[in-house]
């Protein structure tokens, strides 16, 4: 039954891309149906492969060929590990990449850095409702980035639902250190301005429950690094509990804030302010 619903699919997606090519007078790419690009890529494995079964000529062809710089470690690689972590997501399978925000200038920031340091094209896929809530999103496919991403420390599918800590080589270093503790207060980072109390500098991640005791060792890593910028903090806590549409399982949010007599040494050595 399954294997027929996949035909079915996949024959729907192939006229679909038909349908878009007929539409648009030209072979469609990526950015022109980015839910349709996503389709195909768990249908048939590749954008491309779908194209082809449609009888659709191939416009872009993914990059294999790297120079051996690209995989070299650095301020540029810490930042987009960062950016994985918090508010972007390897996929699974290692097909791709994204990164989500509501500011679209977050995302041209991720864009140029990750074009610095691959050289690969990007998806963006903007929100058209025009409400603050929803957010903009930019993909990125290529498998050999992606695996190599994930053999540098950064976690693939669910964060929420699995353990990982900061890669062992970005801890190991000030410098990276400091591009992946800016990075991670700009996606999960806040300045809680209250009258009458000085403004605190907060950062949290949400993490089951079944693993939460994984959550809170993340989170005192970031506390460690932050300590080699002299830089002090107060103790993680728990707060909030939901449950996930999807599967069921309780999550709970981790967090931790600057001691407020550092606040003005973590905006200057971390150079973050949100």
């Amino acid at each position: 039954m399954i294997k027929l619903h996949n035909q079915l699919s996949k024959k729907e997606i192939v006229e679909e891309l038909k349908l878009l090519s007929k539409k648009l007078g030209r072979t469609p790419k990526k950015r022109d149906d980015i839910n349709l690009a996503m389709r195909c890529h768990r249908h048939f494995g590749s954008f491309n492969k779908a194209k082809i079964i449609a009888g659709l000529s191939i416009v872009n062809v993914i990059v294999t060929k790297f120079p051996k710089k690209v995989f070299k470690k650095d301020k540029d690689l810490a930042a987009i590990i960062s950016y994985l972590t918090f508010d972007g997501h390897l996929y699974k399978n290692l097909k791709g990449l994204m990164y989500s925000s509501k500011r679209v200038e977050d995302l041209k920031e991720f864009d140029k850095i990750m074009k610095r340091k691959f050289g690969i094209k990007s998806y963006l896929k903007l929100n058209q409702s025009g409400s603050r809530k929803q957010t903009h999103i930019i993909y990125f496919f290529n498998k050999i980035i992606c695996k190599f991403l994930f053999k540098a420390g950064c976690p693939k599918g669910d964060k929420v639902i699995q353990a990982f800590d900061v890669p062992s080589w970005i801890k190991k270093s000030r410098e990276f250190s400091r591009e992946y503790l800016k990075i991670a207060y700009l996606c999960e980072g806040s300045f809680e301005k209250e009258e009458g109390r000085t403004p605190r500098i907060t950062i949290n991640t949400a993490k089951c429950v079944d693993i939460i005791d994984s959550g809170i060792e993340f989170m005192d890593t970031l506390r460690k690094m932050l300590k080699k910028f002299n830089i002090s903090s107060l103790e993680c806590h728990l707060i909030g509990r939901r449950i996930r549409k999807r599967d069921n399982k309780i999550t709970r949010d981790i967090r931790f804030r600057i001691n407020i007599q550092d606040n003005d040494r973590f905006i200057r050595e971390i150079r973050w302010l949100k």
